[in-house]
């Protein structure tokens, strides 16, 4: 069971006249721009407000009553130190790299709320990678491919073939040594569909836990 202490219950053993002082004094220290408890009764003790008629009194039982001032609260407090982030890169089992010296990767394009995502996985290994597109031009796809077969050429991987459907046939000759399969016009690639699927499902998922009607591009984005 979890104890809370209410204005009511830390109001017992104050007088009317005394809880009625200590709401006059929260306003108050509101109007001096919320300084803190001590500052405020330095202030009262050396008459450095004028006509005040807030008393220390009023002042240490509107602390105790109602508890340190929001304002200040949420204005002067500071975050906490995160914790330092410490990279750790693991290589890629040698077993994975035997077996898939030389990859295919899957590529299409993928439409959330109107904004094109640039999807591509990895054959066998099931390795998805997703890119924001925000123009479809030739030149601007073909360098999304070419940054993301570099990190896969990085970590050992050598991209030989992207299977592709008829909108990426300007890239043919592109994509430096990777070959364009290009499907038919009534042909897909079963893989990058089943993977773009389950990823539109978990992001209407995640934007109905969130209290907004609509999301702006960037936020649409991040869920990506």
């Amino acid at each position: 069971m979890c104890l809370v202490d209410t204005v009511d219950s830390l109001a017992e053993g104050y007088t009317p006249c005394q809880i009625a002082s200590a709401k006059a004094a929260c306003p108050a220290m509101s109007m001096m721009e919320s300084p803190s408890t001590n500052t405020f009764c330095y202030m009262i003790c050396n008459n450095l407000v004028n006509n005040c008629p807030v008393t220390l009194e009023s002042i240490w039982v509107a602390d105790n009553v109602f508890g340190p001032d929001v304002a200040s609260l949420q204005g002067k407090m500071v975050r906490r130190k995160p914790d330092k982030f410490d990279p750790a890169f693991v290589d890629v089992p040698p077993e994975i790299l035997a077996c898939n010296l030389d990859v295919v990767v899957v590529v299409d394009l993928m439409f959330v709320n109107g904004l094109p995502f640039l999807v591509l996985i990895l054959q066998n290994i099931t390795i998805v990678t997703v890119l924001y597109m925000p123009l479809r031009t030739a030149d601007n796809l073909c360098k999304g491919m070419l940054q993301v077969v570099a990190v896969y050429q990085w970590r050992g991987l050598t991209v030989t073939t992207a299977m592709v459907d008829n909108q990426f046939h300007p890239l043919q000759g592109m994509i430096g040594d990777v070959d364009l399969n290009i499907t038919a016009a009534t042909e897909h690639a079963l893989e990058i569909e089943c993977c773009i699927q389950p990823m539109k499902e978990h992001i209407r998922t995640q934007k109905s836990h969130m209290p907004f009607s609509w999301l702006l591009a960037q936020m649409v984005i991040g869920l990506v």
